[in-house]
């Protein structure tokens, strides 16, 4: 089964549970040749086709807002570490400043990591979904999936996936579902557990 093939990049099979990276081949005509390719070079079918079930400002949500986060309190962290007390102007004393930055920042890195690196892209089709930490793909058959619930954090709408068993990303699966996501889910029913 052919997953995103790119000209620029080598073609990715699925093999198992985890996407590979296989080497490219020239037939007879010195054209590039995957492997498990459609010979008759059809459409592919409904099933094969992939759509992007997640937001598009998961990216957004996944990379830019820890690093912009992490880098601007860090910074401001920083200051108030190096510089010294009688440079800076402040009503209360310096250790206060420096401890109540020290809890902002460490609270930050630990909302971060319980709740905005746990999203992921979740593409699917029919027949399986694919979950991307846009590093890692991973595919799954929707009858790994026993149950999905759907919760509002920080006023974003959140639904979860969660597998009979733990996989690459773990039993819960998350993810900010994307305009389309309702729709595909009654064009499909039945493929989504509730």
């Amino acid at each position: 089964m052919q997953i995103w093939p790119n000209s620029l990049q080598q073609p990715i099979i699925a093999t198992h549970e985890l996407l590979t990276f296989v080497p490219r081949r020239l037939d007879r005509r010195g054209t590039i040749f995957m492997e498990n390719q459609n010979a008759d070079n059809q459409q592919p079918n409904s099933a094969d086709q992939t759509e992007c079930l997640s937001s598009n400002s998961t990216l957004f949500w996944r990379v830019f807002m820890p690093i912009f986060g992490t880098v601007f309190l860090g910074g401001l962290l920083l200051t108030f570490l190096l510089i010294p007390e009688e440079e800076l102007y402040l009503p209360f004393p310096l250790l206060w400043g420096q401890l109540f930055l020290l809890a902002l920042w460490l609270g930050w890195l630990f909302l971060v990591r319980c709740t905005i690196w746990r999203l992921k892209r979740v593409d699917a089709n029919a027949t399986h979904f694919f979950v991307t930490n846009y590093w890692t793909t991973v595919r799954y058959p929707w009858g790994d999936v026993e149950k999905t619930e759907e919760k509002t954090r920080l006023g974003r709408r959140i639904v979860n996936l969660c597998l009979r068993a733990p996989g690459r990303f773990g039993q819960k699966i998350s993810f900010l579902p994307g305009d389309r996501f309702e729709e595909w889910k009654r064009e499909n029913e039945g493929v989504i557990v509730d």
